[in-house]
């Protein structure tokens, strides 16, 4: 006889396991990203992280985009994102 066996783990949390999500992070030409930088970073689940954008002489930060609905100001230099999902991206726009 063969048993199978499923289980579903829904809300099921792990001792000693943390789930984490991946952001990577660039801007356009015309400045960079300060906090936390710019490239890949990975954080806990849940974790708001700091987002400053500066930009260089001569351009003014326009927006953030992403693929996250949870920066708090895309049209702010200095926000957050808070993470909840795997995988965002988020890109700091400047203008001339």
């Amino acid at each position: 006889m063969i048993a199978a066996l499923v289980i579903v783990m829904t809300g099921c949390s792990v001792p000693g396991f943390t789930v984490q999500y991946t952001i990577k992070i660039s801007s356009t030409l015309g400045g960079t990203v300060t906090d936390p930088g710019e490239g890949l970073f990975r954080y806990d689940a849940g974790t708001v992280v700091n987002l400053v954008a500066e930009p260089e002489l001569g351009y003014e930060f326009g927006a953030w985009t992403s693929n996250a609905g949870t920066i708090a100001d895309v049209y702010d230099a200095t926000t957050t994102i808070t993470l909840n999902q795997n995988y965002y991206f988020v890109i700091a726009h400047f203008v001339e």
